[in-house]
């Protein structure tokens, strides 16, 4: 029997009467909110020539009930990105079909050996905004092709002592508790004169997870699953004001997500995901995040503005052992990187000219990660897996050094905003000898595979234009380069001894972006639509069906639509949804051929009706992705089928505190999520059916 009874005050409460004011939609568009990721300086949406997009604190708690993830907030709110793919990884979570840049306060999370964790690296809970900048950059250099995701962690906000407590609870549909997830959250703030503190700490248990039909999802042995994971997110922050213009902060972050699981995939049933018990596996799929950041700035530094930031991290990926190699066996894969480098930023004042006035970002950055990789091998009976004690080297350590130059500039010319800029950046990779893995999967021999030093550079611009048409509405032309680095670790697993580096055709991917946009934001109306291109003349992709990463010089475009609407129907009731359409293409052979899923997303499809006052809101929610077979006609990629989800969330402020609650996948539809459908070996596990989630957070 389905249980809704636990929602009934919430909607009890649509029944009674309050005396808000008006209220404009959480996710309209406002043209004078700030945003720093797009210019590295703060900067109106209405000067930005290009697709921004804010979620604010407040729709991060809405979307997100105990163990729902980063990726899932983004896959529900963002028309460019594709949906969640329901498990540790963001592999599939494309911008434009491009690379994606994800930051957390500013810091690249990316790397050159691209484990797609980097959405799996902080907890919503600990996220104050996320910032979306959608097409090719070149402001912060590699990995940018497609966008940036700048996550802002939450901070001191002036008390002299403040704490916040949550704890929530998600549960499947008949209430079952060996599905239950559990989260608990607490922050602690303060000041005492010059100095302030911010800390806290995420703790997330979830459990056995179900499908539409009640069946428990066996784990994704490719990628990562959610079922049977502890995650815990430590954020601690500390600033110095030095004067009203000099500050410093210091922030730290650890934050693991590790499985520990006696399920699996029954290796005996190919014709359909089964779930079995018996799993014997000491070491599991886990995701481990440390980081370490200092900042200084100076307001007038001289008569300009001055950033600088140091920072380390280290990222950790351990998978699961899934998959034999030839004579290299089954083996687990463990992913580190080491990442240290700073950043400077200064903005100046230009002087005025005419009626005119402007300003310029300039700096340099600097990185230096170092990229480690390797694979222990298992003898396995059953679903038993014992270690034999070999160890490879899934391709050479490589550590990479990146210098960069930038300098960016703004014209506010009356009705016109212009925009223009330059980086220069120089790649250096110094690729260890190793002992190559490709030649021990064909023929098991043990051979060194010799090392050398790649350099390669990209030199970037941009272009734009901002036509403020009156008060509420503004028009756009942006032409912007970015670009990616190749994954040469990755490509250099499949080789065998004799292979030449210098042959490897490493180059900085480069991509030529060109959009053009109009938004609006009147009193009921906000609105948005943008239409793109993006080209590049060398292509990197997985290749799902032979599963082997692919570096090849060839023409890519993707082109695509984006439009977002909200109306504002009375001082309580909103109403919006958004659309993204994109088609991606590779020429081979004089041929061009649809791109598969893993790039670029089917058309995406969202609408909502909110109904919100000062004391409570109700949201229902739907995501609609349409089936796509392109790529699967051209023989270059899985077809794969629609599949829509609604949800229903909302919340009351009580006496003391606040109660949220929501019903996700409220039609327990029985579907495979993108990823799984595009990429995942088969047979393929369906997603999780209807889950009910309730929190409870105060402030003391």
């Amino acid at each position: 029997m389905i249980r809704f009874t636990w929602m009934v005050p919430i909607l009890v409460l649509l029944n009674t009467q309050s005396q808000a004011e008006s209220t404009q939609p959480d996710n309209a568009l406002d043209l004078e909110a700030s945003v720093i990721s797009a210019t590295r300086t703060q900067t109106s949406i209405a000067s930005i020539p290009g697709s921004v997009q804010i979620i604010e604190q407040k729709q991060i708690s809405q979307q997100t009930g105990a163990g729902r993830r980063l990726s899932d907030v983004l896959g529900q709110l963002i028309p460019g990105i594709s949906p969640t793919t329901g498990g540790m990884s963001n592999l599939s979570q494309s911008l434009r079909g491009r690379n994606v840049l994800v930051l957390i306060d500013g810091v690249s999370q990316n790397a050159t050996r691209n484990t797609y964790r980097q959405l799996n690296s902080i907890s919503p809970s600990s996220i104050e905004r996320i910032e979306i900048i959608s097409g090719a950059t070149s402001v912060y250099g590699a990995g940018a092709s497609g966008g940036i995701i700048n996550v802002i962690t939450k901070r001191h906000k002036g008390d002299e002592l403040a704490l916040h407590s949550k704890i929530g609870l998600t549960s499947p549909d008949d209430l079952d508790s060996k599905g239950f997830t559990y989260e608990a959250f607490q922050s602690v703030s303060g000041r005492e004169g010059p100095f302030d503190w911010y800390g806290s700490a995420n703790l997330t248990q979830r459990n056995d997870q179900y499908d539409g039909r009640g069946k428990r999802i066996p784990q994704d042995t490719s990628q990562g699953s959610n079922m049977d994971t502890d995650t815990y997110d430590l954020q601690t922050r500390l600033g110095l004001a030095l004067n009203e213009n000099q500050t410093l902060s210091l922030s730290l972050q650890n934050y693991k997500d590790s499985q520990n699981t006696a399920y699996t995939k029954d290796p005996l049933d190919t014709a359909q995901a089964v779930a079995v018990k018996g799993l014997i596996l000491r070491d599991q799929p886990y995701t481990r995040n440390k980081a370490v950041n200092f900042n200084y700035s100076d307001a007038e530094f001289y008569g300009q503005r001055l950033q600088v930031e140091t920072y380390w991290r280290q990222a950790d990926a351990l998978f699961f052992p899934a998959r034999k190699r030839g004579y290299a066996g089954i083996a687990n894969t463990r992913s580190v990187q080491d990442v240290h480098g700073v950043r400077l930023a200064i903005e100046t004042e230009l002087p005025p000219y005419g009626n005119g006035y402007g300003n310029l970002v300039w700096g340099a950055d600097y990185s230096s990660e170092l990229s480690r990789q390797a694979a222990e091998q298992y003898r396995i009976e059953g679903i038993k897996y014992d270690k034999t004690g070999i160890i490879y080297e899934l391709g050479p350590d490589l550590k990479t050094q990146t210098h960069g130059l930038f300098a960016q500039t703004a014209w506010y010319l009356g009705d016109w905003t212009l925009r223009s800029g330059i980086r220069q950046e120089w790649i250096n990779s110094q690729v260890a000898d190793s002992i190559a893995y490709g030649e021990i999967v064909q023929t098991g021999n043990r051979a060194v595979l010799p090392g050398d030093t790649l350099r390669y550079s990209a030199t970037l611009y941009n272009l734009s234009a901002v036509y403020q048409i009156d008060d509420q509405q503004n028009v756009f032309a942006n032409f912007s380069q970015g670009f990616s680095l190749p994954d040469v670790q990755r490509f250099l697993r499949e080789v065998t001894s004799d292979f030449d580096i210098q042959t490897l055709n490493a180059q900085a991917i480069k991509v030529d972006s060109y959009e053009l946009g109009w938004r609006g934001s009147w009193n009921k109306w906000h609105t948005s639509i943008s239409v793109y291109e993006n080209r590049s003349n060398v292509t990197q992709f997985y290749d799902a069906k032979a599963r082997v990463l692919r570096l090849i010089d060839q023409q890519e475009r993707v082109r695509g639509i984006e439009a977002s609407i909200d109306y504002a129907w009375s001082a309580f009731l909103n109403t919006g949804g958004t659309y993204a359409w994109t088609k991606g293409e590779t020429r081979q052979q004089r041929v061009w051929l649809d791109l598969p899923a893993t790039r670029v997303a089917p058309a995406k499809t969202t609408a909502y009706v909110q109904y919100e006052t000062p004391t409570y809101d109700l949201r229902l929610q739907a995501m609609h992705l349409a089936g796509y077979g392109a790529a699967a006609s051209d023989n270059n990629g899985r077809g794969t089928t629609s599949y829509t989800t609604v949800d229903i969330i909302g919340g009351m402020s009580l006496p003391v505190g606040r109660l949220e609650a929501g019903v996700y996948n409220v039609a327990n539809a029985t579907y495979q999520t993108l990823f799984t459908q595009a990429n995942a070996s088969a047979p393929s596990a369906n997603a999780q059916g209807r889950t009910l989630s309730m929190s409870y957070s105060t402030d003391w």
